[in-house]
């Protein structure tokens, strides 16, 4: 079997997920470790990473990883085909074929790439049910002769215009085309990969509350006072959470009464009949908790892939 390689491109901005998808949880550890551990595992050498934005970061997240990086400085200008021919050109002559496989499909499953090395061809496209995807193979003087492609389309214009055949492997595998980009893209390709047995990822999981005396305000506060600000009910927010009107009340109460301010205002007859709405104050105070809640979650997450991250392999 021919000597193979692998491109991983991951010098995108990640600007759609609002967070850094090579480093987002999955499988075992992150999306990044994922790819390269199952690469390394099947015998694919060398494996190049090509960073860029947060090219530092990434590069130290996978320092034991036993990869080469190459980065684009200019990844804010460029196209993602100018990361491939950066790769290409960094390991093309230490291997005799190489894969190009973005850092954003990390469900490809292994028996994929394996029917993959299997075939000799001067380009490997996967297909699963017509929808062609990655990785993509190629001999490696073929993935040079692509580098000077200067048309429309990327990789898959330069493949498609080079002249050369393309052998398409059909797979049972979805995984070669499910992409994200954006966070709900994320979590239903985290929901699809634990439907077909593959496991969902570790993650840490945090609750913050706020304590005085004791603790008076969490996640089941912000809840109602969420809801009474959608229904303009105290009544309406206490169905909604499944409690009672008594125990609702008690817990506005209660809060109130640790923060010395009103966060609810309510009044009672009239020909609108009653309800509740949020003071200024209120608002502000779940305003603030949430995102105080989001900047403990980004600092958690940092904090596990710093030290529970890549595993417990000795």
């Amino acid at each position: 079997m021919k000597t193979t390689g692998a491109v991983l491109v991951a010098a995108g901005l990640s600007s759609r997920m609002e967070a850094f998808k090579p480093m987002l949880p999955f499988g075992s550890s992150t999306i990044s470790l994922h790819i390269v551990t199952m690469l390394k595992d099947m015998g694919i050498e060398p494996v190049v990473v090509v960073t860029g934005y947060r090219g530092d970061e990434l590069q130290r997240h996978l320092s034991c990883a036993g990869v080469r990086f190459v980065k684009n400085e200019r990844f804010r200008e460029t196209q993602m085909f100018d990361s491939v021919t950066m790769g290409i050109q960094a390991i093309s002559k230490d291997c005799e074929r190489l894969m190009i496989l973005p850092v954003d499909l990390p469900a490809i499953m292994p028996d994929t790439i394996r029917q993959q090395m299997m075939i000799d061809a001067p380009i490997i496209r996967t297909v699963c049910h017509g929808e062609p995807g990655h990785p993509i193979m190629l001999w490696s003087h073929v993935a040079e002769s692509l580098c000077g492609y200067k048309g429309e389309g990327g990789l898959r214009g330069a493949i498609e215009n080079s002249g050369i055949a393309i052998t398409n492997l059909e797979v049972e595998d979805e995984g070669i085309y499910r992409d994200l980009d954006t966070r709900q893209q994320y979590q239903e390709l985290l929901d699809w990969n634990y439907q077909r047995g593959q496991g969902y990822p570790i993650r840490p999981q945090i609750q913050v509350r706020l304590t005085a005396i004791q603790p008076f305000y969490g996640p089941g506060v912000q809840q109602l006072l969420n809801w009474i600000g959608q229904t303009g009910s105290l009544q309406e927010a206490c169905l909604h959470m499944d409690i009672s009107y008594s125990k609702g009340r008690k817990m506005v109460k209660q809060l109130e009464q640790q923060l010395g301010f009103p966060v609810v205002q309510r009044w009672t007859g009239g020909s609108g009949g009653g309800g509740s709405v949020l003071t200024k104050k209120g608002r502000n105070l779940m305003d603030a908790y949430e995102k105080m809640v989001a900047s403990v979650q980004d600092f958690t997450d940092q904090a596990y892939q710093k030290y529970m991250g890549k595993g417990f392999e000795e």
